[in-house]
């Protein structure tokens, strides 16, 4: 599995949801796995802050996982980039594109906590990298 971290963060939410899903949510080879794409949208648009998301894709050399597997993938990533808050905390899309000949999963994430309405920073790379990559 390779994980990375796109540089974007700035910008409307339709940028990076149209990018997963295609304009009028028909890209083909794309599905929503988890989450609310237009919700997502919103909260992206509603933070005040510069970096307002925090996107990136686990990728794999398989084309599938078994079953059960991504759901695992995806929950114990979380675990590991958002310790110690609960899912009623933050929002996350997780959008799985097979366009590439492998298995892509990925993620956009509004960089606001849900409950305090705070600066919620996911990932920062010189204190997060070596958590993501063991």
């Amino acid at each position: 599995m390779i994980v990375k971290f796109h540089a974007r963060g700035k910008g409307g939410g339709s940028g990076p949801v149209d990018y997963l899903l295609g304009r009028e949510r028909n890209r083909e080879g794309a599905t929503v796995l988890q989450g609310n794409p237009e919700e997502v949208r919103e909260l992206i648009d509603a933070t005040p802050f510069a970096k307002k998301y925090t996107s990136g894709v686990l990728s794999f050399a398989e084309k599938e996982l078994t079953p059960g597997g991504r759901e695992k993938v995806m929950a114990s990533f979380e675990r590991v980039l958002m310790p110690g808050l609960e899912k009623n905390q933050y929002s996350i899309l997780w959008v799985e594109h097979q366009d590439k000949g492998r298995l892509e999963l990925n993620f956009v994430i509004p960089n606001m906590e849900l409950q305090t309405g705070k600066r919620l920073q996911p990932y920062y790379d010189r204190a997060d990298r070596p958590r993501i990559d063991a």
